[in-house]
């Protein structure tokens, strides 16, 4: 039990900084791109992720948030860890626009400001993972999420703005 609770307090505690990270992220995409409406970005960072604070969420992240750090993301190891904690991943995903999944037709759906939140969210997440690559995770989420080429070149070149 004290366990859970500590990995709940911290679960707490990791969301805000990668909160922070990611909207860090999308000032930089906004000071360094042309969005016709650069205010909707912003305003997506200021809610990214404000349901992992609901305890319908953060009691799952609770568990793993020790492990996470040492894992590699897209290794059997991590898949597992997500599958631990799928009713939340799955709720996490049905309430925020910037995960594909969100999304009837996954990627190609989502609008150009989505793709910027995800992007700025891949970034930031890549901190919470000793080994993180953003540039290895946009190769591993090619394959993932069956976007081409030109979507690819797309990511990278925003990925490159935020390293």
């Amino acid at each position: 039990m004290v366990k859970f609770i500590a990995g709940y307090i911290w679960t707490q505690i990791q969301i805000t900084i990668h909160k922070i990270r990611v909207l860090r992220n999308i000032v930089i995409i906004i000071n360094n791109t042309t969005l016709e409406r650069p205010w909707h970005l912003y305003r997506r960072g200021l809610s990214h992720d404000l349901s992992k604070y609901k305890w319908n969420e953060a009691k799952y992240f609770a568990r793993v948030i020790f492990d996470l750090k040492d894992s590699t993301y897209g290794t059997e190891e991590y898949k597992k860890m997500l599958e631990d904690i799928q009713p939340a991943v799955k709720h996490h995903y049905k309430k925020n626009k910037h995960h594909p999944e969100y999304h009837k037709h996954g990627i190609h759906s989502m609008t150009e400001i989505d793709k910027l939140e995800m992007i700025a969210d891949w970034q930031a997440a890549t901190k919470r993972h000793s080994t993180g690559n953003i540039f290895k995770s946009i190769e591993i989420n090619q394959t993932r999420f069956g976007y081409d080429n030109k979507t690819k070149e797309w990511l990278i070149k925003i990925a490159k703005i935020l390293e």
